[in-house]
């Protein structure tokens, strides 16, 4: 019982353990804070990844594609594993949009069912409304007017409305004259919507040659943009329908003229060449692990190359192998970045020990008179690891409270450096000026009266709420000048304008959050390790003598 009375009453009357609970808070705080931006930075990474490649893909492993596509597609339809699958052609190429060409990836899909598996519905970013509010139209006044403005539902079909030209959405970075503002968003006047654009492809032979026709070229009316969240997508990816690419680059089931295999002579009748897809993809359907669905195509894969030896069988990937590389590069930095501030979080065991061992010094009287009372070395042990358990729980549990307000609130406290800081460091420069006059003044005038600390304080904080109301004075005053400083001093955490994401990603995962409390509570234990020692080896015959 003695033991916990002692800790309380340190803790209670004493200023070094707060100070070393406050190192501990700030360690604590620091560290899962930058693992949860960086763990909501990777699931950010992770969920776009996955949202544009599917569960599982069945891939060519030639540009060329793969022949006999709809036999292996209704195998895979059928299996128990797949909720949904869907073919896709892709070729890389050239679109021209307001008279500036840049490279791009085309992408041929069904847009219907492309979105059960990848959620392309979420990546449109222009809304009918969007659409009518530029152009002031009034929406539910004229049905024609509003299938017009209606965006969305052409970026669902890629068709456009009351034309036969084929339709395209275009990554909202591929279009030259969109840009982000400060907010990180895009703006409506400088969207592609309604623009006619020209892509170029260069179709190839099932061999990987260059087909006679040459290069294709081939208009399209631009009818959405979207955003996926990859920037490096959004800046090269085109949509178009499946079948108009295929077409385009010769992948579509059509006749050919059939040749004598002896002779080489052309014979009369014409034999079917079957279609080509680069590759399908499928969603996993629910009750089955990512793994599970992915050993069920692979099998489903592997019979099909046995019932056509003719083809090259296709390569099974699941999304976390396709992004593999970027993802680990991720979760490297993620785990190098934490492992540098838990080595700069050691400081917090050395907080520890040092008040511990002070406390020893200041406290030897105390140790002697409890070891002559009977409290035995373990005890004085106990003692100060309990105490050391205490100062940890208090600075830890404080620590992921101000985390987790941190990281909850932390798109909150950016907005407000970027538009606010200017007033705040004002009222803090006029706070902090009165008030260090005032601890100057306070310890001169309570130095000579014996009461430096109090006086010191009292006069510290009289004058800095002094110095909050000038400083609010000179505001009222000076209309023009609190905009004005806020607009001269600006601090951006996270600019949207240079990284992808408009907000700064933040989860904080329960069990990380737990495993540095108790991280920072053992290294609180240790830290008081061995200045509980020494005070259990103090002789109490010899302490009691020197006293």
């Amino acid at each position: 019982m003695y033991k916990l009375t002692l800790i309380l009453k340190y803790m209670r009357r004493k200023l070094g353990p707060m100070f070393a609970a406050a190192a501990v808070m700030v360690c604590t705080a620091m560290v899962i804070t930058v693992i949860s931006v960086m763990g909501g930075f990777l699931t950010m990474l992770q969920d776009s990844a996955q949202q544009l490649t599917g569960d599982v893909s069945v891939m060519s492993r030639s540009m060329t594609g793969f022949a006999h596509y709809e036999d292996l597609l209704a195998r895979l339809d059928a299996l128990p594993e797949v909720d949904a699958v869907t073919p896709v052609v892709s070729m890389f190429g050239m679109i021209n949009l307001n008279g500036q060409t840049v490279g791009v990836n085309i992408m041929g899909i069904e847009p219907e069912t492309f979105s059960r598996i990848v959620r392309y519905e979420n990546t449109l970013y222009w809304s009918k409304e969007d659409i009518a509010k530029q152009y002031g139209v009034v929406l539910g006044e004229n049905p024609q007017e509003d299938a017009i403005m209606d965006v969305h539902a052409m970026g669902m079909s890629l068709k456009p409305y009351a034309t036969d030209m084929p339709a395209a959405v275009i990554g909202i970075e591929v279009n030259p004259w969109q840009y982000r503002n400060e907010q990180g968003q895009y703006n409506i006047g400088n969207a592609a919507v309604g623009e006619l654009a020209t892509i170029t492809v260069l179709p190839l032979t099932e061999r990987g040659a260059p087909a006679e026709i040459g290069p294709v070229y081939q208009k399209l009316v631009v009818v959405n943009e979207f955003k996926s969240g990859l920037y490096d997508i959004d800046k090269s990816q085109v949509f178009v329908r499946f079948d108009v690419l295929q077409k385009i680059l010769g992948m579509d089931s059509h006749e050919v003229q059939a040749f004598d295999p002896e002779t080489g002579e052309p014979l009369p009748e014409k034999s079917i060449r079957p279609g080509r897809a680069s590759e399908l993809v499928l969603k996993g359907a629910d009750g089955y692990t990512l793994e599970q669905v992915q050993s069920a195509v692979e099998r489903e894969v592997s019979l099909f190359g046995e019932e056509h030896p003719d083809v090259v069988t296709p390569a099974v990937r699941s999304w976390r192998q396709r992004h593999a590389q970027f993802i680990n590069a991720v979760k490297n930095e993620k785990g190098m970045v934490t492992f540098l501030f838990v080595i700069i979080s050691i400081v917090a065991v050395f907080m520890v020990g040092a008040t511990f061992y002070m406390t020893v010094l200041e406290k030897t009287r105390d140790i002697g008179v409890l070891r002559a009372v009977g409290a035995s070395q373990v005890g004085i042990i106990g003692m100060y690891l309990g105490y050391g358990l205490m100062v940890g729980t208090v600075g830890a549990l404080a620590g992921l409270v101000v985390a987790v307000a941190l990281v909850l609130r932390l798109n909150d406290v950016q907005f407000w450096l970027a538009n606010y800081l200017g007033v705040t460091s004002h009222f803090a420069w006029c706070a902090a000026g009165l008030g260090m006059f005032g601890l100057v003044a306070g310890g001169i005038i309570g130095f000579r009266r014996r009461k430096f600390v109090r006086l010191a304080l009292l006069y510290g904080v009289i004058l800095g709420a002094i110095g909050l109301v000038i400083a609010w004075v000179i505001l009222m005053i000076f209309a023009d000048l609190g905009p004005h400083l806020n607009d001269l001093i600006v601090f951006k955490m996270w600019d949207p304008q240079t990284y992808y994401f408009d907000k700064i990603p933040g989860r904080v995962d329960p069990v990380e959050a737990i495993t540095i409390v108790i991280g920072a509570i053992l290294s609180s234990v240790i830290g008081a390790l061995i200045p509980a020692i020494i005070a259990a080896e103090l002789d109490p015959v010899e302490t009691l003598r020197h006293e």
